[in-house]
């Protein structure tokens, strides 16, 4: 248990770092507007895939309780 505080207080405590070498060494440091576009594209993909999962879940769990959201893809239940 000491370890896994000790773990989380080092991440929570390191986030300015990360984000300082995220910047100046991956996007600033480059030199090559590549990187950043490629750095900017994985993150929308990823976002977007995150919400489409946490929209499923949300979903799926508020189904089980009787609230129903359109679906995404247009296949729903056939009424």
């Amino acid at each position: 248990m000491i370890a896994l505080i000790d773990f989380v207080s080092r991440v929570v405590g390191d986030i300015g770092r990360f984000v300082d070498i995220f910047l100046n060494d991956l996007i600033l440091g480059a030199g090559d507007p590549l990187s950043a576009l490629l750095v900017v594209v994985g993150q929308i993909l990823l976002v977007g895939a995150v919400a489409v999962f946490g929209y499923a879940a949300v979903g799926a769990l508020l189904g089980e309780i009787g609230v129903d959201f359109p679906s995404l893809g247009g296949r729903g239940r056939s009424e």
